[in-house]
């Protein structure tokens, strides 16, 4: 594989992060109340959560597009590079929000250590019990870093056979599905306690948005399939608030049509195939107002910092700030702020000095 194609950098994608962890804030905050705005709106803006799967996606096409042709993979490298972005925040924001709850609630030491060691160890994320313990969104780390941990060997069986691209993620979804229904009737500490958090709180039954990312980047390192287009990235786009709009009509008496089975398939394939993958091909692609935004610097430090963005958006950090400040715009933009602050003199000087540490060949 050529390296320099394999170490092509997409500040698109890099700006967009931002506009997944802005989907998230908007799911969580509910800015846009019933009362004010109607139903269909209220309901509509509730399933931003989809904003996690352009994270997963995304993750796919760019681990793939750098990894998944490479001659060969320095495994410990690669490993240190993925913790070193993703873990010392996660480590930092976890034990400080474990030190406040010590603090405020008087909580046990002993069980405390327990999920402390849980949530530090990304454990957690495996327990429909505990996923939204500690840094409540951490739940989704979990899935990025099984993911991480079995790439290298997926790029190994798709270079193999191209068709592995799909027989991976139907055997990793289908043992998923064992793994619920060996556990569901014990009680495990939550461990796979239901199909319902397995499809949608853990890699298992969320790795075909990983996989798609992944065919993404197969489709695009071959030159001859990219094509001059111009309206391919707004085609996404729209395809994913409709997916978005279409979740809101399908959840039935549930509070979000993710936990639908109509819902499922929209947000776990026909959402991330017909409307991420082609909305991010596009960004890549084409020249579009779009794709000058999210490459812009004001997008590009946005995009940097959206990792802390999203997990001190609700946390102990946001609880605190809530006491001060009651308009969510302005919430948004101080968690902004403080976010960018993060990665600039927290985030990023500490990924830098543990990849210079350890990620030597």
């Amino acid at each position: 594989m050529n390296p320099t194609k394999s170490n092509q950098y997409f500040p698109a994608l890099t700006g967009v992060r931002a506009l997944a962890a802005y989907m998230v804030f908007i799911h969580h905050y509910e800015p846009f109340d019933e009362a004010n705005y109607g139903s269909t709106a209220y309901h509509f803006f509730r399933e931003f959560h989809i904003g996690v799967s352009l994270f997963f996606v995304l993750s796919g096409f760019l681990i793939g597009y750098r990894y998944l042709d490479s001659t060969e993979i320095n495994f410990r490298k690669y490993i240190v590079n993925r913790i070193a972005r993703i873990y010392p925040m996660y480590f930092i924001l976890t034990t400080i929000t474990f030190l406040v709850w010590a603090i405020t609630k008087e909580q046990d030491h002993l069980p405390d250590l327990y999920l402390y060691l849980a949530n530090i160890s990304f454990i957690r994320g495996y327990s429909g019990t505990f996923k939204f313990s500690g840094v409540a969104q951490g739940w989704s780390l979990t899935v990025e870093e099984t993911f991480y941990f079995i790439a290298p060997l997926s790029f190994l069986l798709i270079k193999k056979n191209r068709i592995n691209l799909l027989i991976i993620p139907l055997v990793i979804m289908a043992t998923g599905c064992l793994l619920a229904f060996i556990c569901k009737d014990h009680n495990l500490l939550g461990f796979f306690s239901s199909y319902e958090f397995m499809f949608n709180y853990t890699f298992f039954g969320r790795c075909f948005e990983f996989f798609i990312g992944i065919g993404l980047a197969v489709f695009l390192q071959q030159d001859r399939f990219v094509f001059k287009t111009k309206y391919v990235t707004y085609v996404g786009l729209f395809i994913i608030l409709l997916c978005a709009f279409s979740l809101s009509m399908v959840r039935g008496d549930a509070d979000f049509g993710i936990r639908q089975p109509i819902g499922k398939l929209i947000n776990t394939f026909l959402m991330p195939l017909f409307g991420i993958a082609v909305f991010y091909y596009g960004l890549v692609t084409e020249t579009t107002l779009l794709s000058k935004l999210f490459s812009s610097k004001p997008m590009q430090l946005l995009g940097k910092s959206s990792y802390i963005f999203y997990l001190i958006h609700i946390g102990v950090l946001a609880l605190f700030l809530d006491q001060y400040i009651t308009n969510n715009f302005l919430l948004f933009l101080t968690i902004n702020v403080i976010a960018v602050l993060m990665f600039l003199f927290i985030e990023e000087p500490l990924n830098n000095l543990i990849r210079r540490k350890f990620a030597w060949s």
